[in-house]
């Protein structure tokens, strides 16, 4: 036997018995599917820890074995905690450490936090002046930078490419304006919307695709219901049920009939033309159809959870089981994909396959995050600012000691792990550090402002943006074309080059010395200054405008500016 087999509960306790593998079924019906995996001879040693609080009970809510168990009513409590803790996520967190051992990684300093708070909640570095502030803030500068952030339109723009990769949203989605899904989402961010509200908002939507942006997310899926449900599923829920279209799912429990079940709260949606509309595109006046989303409201289908719908039928039945809280997959899908992506990986991870075989490092703590999600209101930002202000987010990159290896390491969150700059972040960066960024011209725009797929051969398209065919985890693995592009390419010459003309140059006309002039490029691109070696070497190289460039070029080329600390 090879790869992950699935077995009848009894049938594998008999193979148990001969020896053929081992598995501990604790807290598994009798009546249910176990997974083995003969590499291993078992299941993850955490599904057997934690099969009791993960997996559903069967007598106080759904008798299927195949579901993870609804959100308890109150919030777990945290551990007692010993030493510094910042809150109730680190309490969680450093009783896993004493379980394991674990010695973690001091805090980062201020130059590490400024830079990766500002790259993952504004998706860009900070500005030079920012910077230097920063250092001459209060104690709690840490905390109302967060704040500051999370108020900023830079956090929309930020985390619309995030979410816009998870809707698919691109620029020209037949039968809507150009871009217009792309500003729906940013303006839902920056009212800080609730999530199960455009949750809602999205999968009930109706009407035209102009006056009506919230339909790009069904219109995006061009009227295929089986498409939108394999993306409902995945995003909102973070089950993988593609397969369960055409056949019983090979290594998970789900069936054929589960799929058809879900597609049937899309009978009677379709999509038609509404009007056609003359558009201006390049100094043509070209006609654009504009479609809409109609419902006749008698879609009839059965959720996976075996809920019943509560109000109304069709999609407006659907979209209140998904984001009710008694659906235990929605709230603690939503708080894993935020930490997730501050983290480097998910308390449950993959982020899509939420499943009673992949149960979470830290059951305990996504229920706490879930709950206190529900509770806030649904409020995206809450659960980020949470996240930004522990401990356990400002580790630094380096610096653990502890038992555990180093796939298990991550998991314990024991120091932050790097993360590569995404191609927006990196586009955005390096106009910022060669002060170019959004200074009017169409090349220093900033990555939210161009069209998804980004267009074949640029920079955003080289650095793996997303093409938003499918949803996926992005590939972050370095290329040579990206390695060629960041030497060689015309969009880091260009910048480069602008920058030693039209900023190094203004410094050291006002009168500027060289020496402060590499420290400052030094604080605005790496967000520390120079070593003594690095100043010599700098101050070597600048001697032209060419000089110059040579020495930004080479601190945009380091590993140190292309990734996350």
């Amino acid at each position: 036997m090879n790869g992950i087999h699935v077995f009848e509960a009894r049938t594998y306790r008999k193979l148990l018995i001969f020896g053929a593998a081992t598995l501990f079924l604790h807290g598994v019906q009798e009546t249910s599917l176990v997974y083995a995996d003969d590499d291993k001879a078992a299941v993850a040693k955490t599904w057997a820890a934690d099969a009791k609080t993960w997996a559903t009970d069967a007598k106080s809510w759904a008798a299927d074995a195949r579901l993870i168990r609804p959100l308890p009513d109150q919030k777990p409590s945290p551990p007692d905690g010993r030493g510094s803790y910042q809150n109730d996520i680190d309490r969680f967190i450093a009783a896993r450490w004493r379980e394991q051992g674990e010695r973690p990684a001091p805090l980062c300093d201020d130059e590490t936090f400024i830079r990766r708070v500002y790259l993952d909640l504004a998706g860009v570095i900070p500005p030079h002046g920012d910077v230097q502030a920063f250092q001459d803030e209060s104690r709690d500068r840490r905390d109302k930078l967060v704040d500051r952030l999370l108020s900023s339109d830079r956090y929309a723009e930020h985390w619309a490419v995030f979410w816009g990769d998870l809707f698919r949203e691109q620029s020209n989605i037949r039968g809507m304006p150009r871009m217009a899904f792309r500003d729906y989402i940013l303006d839902s961010l920056r009212r800080n919307k609730p999530y199960d509200a455009w949750v809602r908002e999205m999968l009930q939507a109706g009407g035209n695709g102009q006056d009506n942006p919230e339909t790009g997310f069904l219109l995006r899926h061009r009227n295929d219901r089986n498409d939108a449900v394999v993306s409902i599923t995945q995003v909102f829920l973070g089950l993988q049920l593609k397969c369960a279209q055409c056949h019983d799912h090979p290594y998970e429990a789900w069936k054929q009939d589960d799929f058809k079940g879900m597609a049937g709260f899309f009978k009677g949606t379709r999509r038609r033309r509404a009007f056609v509309k003359e558009v201006d595109r390049n100094g043509r006046t070209v006609e654009r159809q504009i479609d809409e989303v109609v419902s006749n409201g008698k879609g009839k289908g059965r959720f996976l959870t075996g809920d019943k719908p509560y109000l109304g039928r069709g999609r407006i039945a659907l979209a209140n089981l998904v984001t009710e809280r008694a659906n235990p997959y929605f709230a603690r899908v939503a708080v894993n994909r935020l930490w997730a992506k501050l983290m480097g990986a998910g308390l449950v991870d993959p982020p899509d396959e939420f499943s009673v075989s992949n149960p979470p490092s830290h059951p305990a703590l996504l229920d706490w995050l879930a709950i206190e999600f529900v509770d806030s209101g649904y409020d995206l930002k809450h659960v980020l600012r949470l996240i930004c202000k522990s401990r356990t987010y400002q580790l630094a990159s380096r610096g653990r000691r502890g038992a555990a290896q180093d796939d298990e390491g991550v998991r314990l969150y024991a120091q932050m792990p790097l993360r590569r700059l995404t191609a927006e972040q990196l586009h955005d960066s390096i106009l910022r550090a060669c002060g170019v960024l959004s200074i009017g011209r169409p090349a220093t725009r900033p990555a939210i402002e161009k069209p998804y797929p980004a267009r074949n051969g640029s920079f955003l398209q080289v650095f793996g943006s997303h093409d938003r065919k499918t949803v996926h985890e992005r590939d972050t693995e370095g290329t040579i074309p990206q390695a060629l592009t960041l030497m060689n390419g015309d969009f880091v010459n260009r910048s480069v080059r602008a920058y030693a003309q039209r900023t190094i140059r203004k410094w050291l006309k006002s009168g500027m010395s060289r020496g402060d002039v590499v420290e400052r490029m030094f604080v605005a691109t790496l967000c520390r200054k120079p070593t003594a070696r690095e100043r010599k070497w700098s101050l070597e190289m600048a001697n032209s405008v060419d000089g110059w460039s040579d020495v930004q070029w080479a601190l945009i080329n380091s590993r140190e500016f292309m990734f996350i600390r």
